[in-house]
């Protein structure tokens, strides 16, 4: 036994793992004999001594794990690869190589830059919204080649006169750009073909198409932008408010275009994923001046809604954008680049007005800013060329900026027994933009209402609203007398019925049943005189006012009794109303 002690001790335990099979069976330690390749329990059972086969996983490194997946990767790469490039991709996956890209506004009216990928479509989406949904939405409106020719040579002549988002060189015939550019094309009968829009259904089959491009088939391109553009701007019709509607669906396009950004140097993380299963992208190119163009118009717009209706922000300012401003101003390309750099310009200052009322804590402080917004509207009139300082146009937006920046004062409390002289200049400054602005609305040929963008009939009610608030504003320094001899609004209700009256007929449907967007117009304003004249009687000539029109004044409803509950539009939309109105 002291011998067998003295074995045991001597032995040296067998490395982890290394346990023979013998030892591991009878779950005792292996002990390695010193002068034999036996342990010591087979040495001393005379056993076959077999190291065990260790079953025990290990860990895998790191670097194990990286070359694994990296492994997998390329085998779905040389799989792909060996079944064809691109054969398993999603249809808006393939490379640009491999399907074709339609031709864009720029090369379709000369221009020989090309377009960004972002604005590509598969061919599956030209063929699905091929010449047969054109064809089918263009039937509805019978115009003969030599109409649509007038059509487009008066949307180019006279409504981007008041808009001019894009340009069109007087060589592009409408055949041209409606093989080009169907939608735009479209879009452009559409709105300049009186009666068209409700008489036919064709506003219900434009707006289909528009939601079945974004919404089921996330299709954009620049010929549904400038069409939705053309569209919103200067439709003649629609049943309910959908201007706000419409501002965001521009806004989307935009974002998805990525025309108001610069050209992306580098990939997403989604790109760089798609890139590492097969999809090859269209190289980077050049942003084109009519992808600026667009941006461009589009804030014109949005920021028209945005001022109006105080439910959006405009399109989100950038430096692109300011770039784009820029390159524009200077590339010189058509003389309505400058007609639409310098109402950018007006319209970006007027942009900042809304925020500072809108994000303000409280209207005293917005006071200080008026010299601010004063001198920055001042400075971009420095700036307008010789040949625009006269331009309808741009007399307009100035006269609706110096609106904006000082209708402020309108809503400022009145300090007893000591005038605010600064105040009181603004309120001069509002009504001589307003006389301004409604003089020049009246030198417009009822006719031509027709090529007038929706921005200026949101102007137009901004200066009539701002006239009404103007002529009855109660404060001791302020002559109302004075306001109705320097722009006597019954006078101007009174000529603005009548040239809307005549300008409705223009664009009326033999037999039609909904109104237009005209005389939808001219029975809003005879709502308004027909609510507003007893108060104007009352103040200038201390007329009585009736007792009912009195009580409606009082009760709920718009701010200043803008439009009184009592009065009967009879069947007008009032949504449609308040939509024009906004939150003046």
């Amino acid at each position: 036994m002291m011998g067998n002690s003295d074995q045991n001790t001597s032995g040296t335990p067998a490395p982890y793992g290394r346990a023979c099979t013998n030892c591991v069976r009878a779950k005792c330690k292996c002990m390695l004999a010193a002068e034999s390749d036996k342990c010591q329990r087979c040495l001393r059972l005379n056993k076959d001594c077999k190291t065990s086969e260790s079953n025990r996983k290990r860990k895998r490194s790191a670097s194990s794990k990286t070359q694994h997946l990296e492994a997998k990767l390329d085998s779905i790469v040389s799989m792909l690869q060996a079944n064809g490039a691109n054969a398993g991709l999603p249809v808006d996956w393939e490379a640009a190589t491999h399907r074709q890209v339609p031709r864009d506004v720029s090369s379709q009216i000369g221009s020989s830059v090309t377009r960004t990928p972002a604005s590509t479509t598969s061919p599956s989406t030209i063929e699905h919204c091929g010449s047969s949904v054109y064809d089918d939405i263009s039937s509805t409106m019978s115009i003969s080649p030599a109409a649509a020719q007038e059509n487009l040579d008066n949307f180019r002549n006279q409504n981007l006169k008041y808009l001019p988002f894009v340009n069109i060189p007087p060589h592009i015939t409408s055949e041209h750009l409606r093989s080009q550019q169907p939608f735009f094309w479209l879009c452009i009968m559409a709105v300049l073909t009186p009666g068209t829009l409700e008489s036919e259904g064709t506003f219900k089959k434009i707006t289909d198409f528009i939601h079945q491009r974004l919404m089921a088939e996330a299709s954009p391109s620049m010929d549904l932008l400038l069409g939705v553009m053309t569209f919103i701007s200067w439709v003649t019709y629609a049943k309910r408010p959908f201007l706000n509607f419409y501002a965001h669906v521009l806004i989307g396009i935009v974002s998805d275009l990525g025309i108001n950004k610069s050209v992306p140097n580098e990939y997403s993380t989604m790109q760089a994923f798609k890139c590492a299963i097969g999809w090859r992208p269209n190289p980077p190119t050049a942003r084109t001046l009519e992808e600026r163009r667009a941006v461009m118009g589009c804030f014109l717009i949005t920021s028209s809604v945005a001022l109006s209706m105080f439910k959006i922000d405009a399109l989100r300012w950038t430096p692109h954008m300011e770039e784009s401003l820029s390159v524009l101003a200077e590339a010189k390309d058509c003389k309505e680049d400058q007609l639409l750099v310098t109402l950018v310009k007006i319209q970006l200052v007027i942009d900042r007005v809304y925020h500072a009322r809108r994000d303000g804590d409280s209207l005293n402080p917005l006071a200080f800013y008026l010299n601010s917004f004063q001198t920055q509207l001042e400075t971009v009139k420095s700036q307008i060329p010789v040949h625009l300082q006269k331009d309808k146009a741009v007399l307009m937006y100035l006269s609706n900026a110096e609106l904006t920046i000082n209708e402020i004062s309108i809503v400022l409390p009145a300090v007893p027994n000591a005038p605010d002289l600064k105040r009181l200049d603004s309120l001069y400054i509002s009504l001589n933009a307003t006389k301004s602005w409604l003089d020049l609305w009246l030198s417009i040929p009822p006719k031509n209402y027709i090529v007038i963008s929706f921005v200026m009939f949101f102007q137009f009610t901004r200066a009539i609203v701002n006239l009404y608030k103007l002529s009855i504003l109660e404060d001791p320094a302020w002559d109302r007398t004075m306001v109705r001899n320097t722009a006597n609004l019954i006078s101007y209700l009174e000529s603005i019925e009548a040239n809307l009256k005549e300008g409705a007929e223009h664009i009326a449907t033999a037999g039609g049943t909904d109104m237009n967007i005209l005389e939808k117009g001219l029975k809003m304003v005879q709502g308004l005189k027909q609510g507003w004249e007893p108060k104007l009687n009352e103040i200038w000539y201390d007329a009585p006012m009736n007792q009912s029109i009195l009580q409606a004044d009082m009760g709920v409803g718009p701010p200043n009794g803008l439009v009184p509950e009592s009065l009967q539009f009879n069947g007008f939309d009032d949504s449609w109303m308040m939509e024009i109105l906004g939150s003046l």
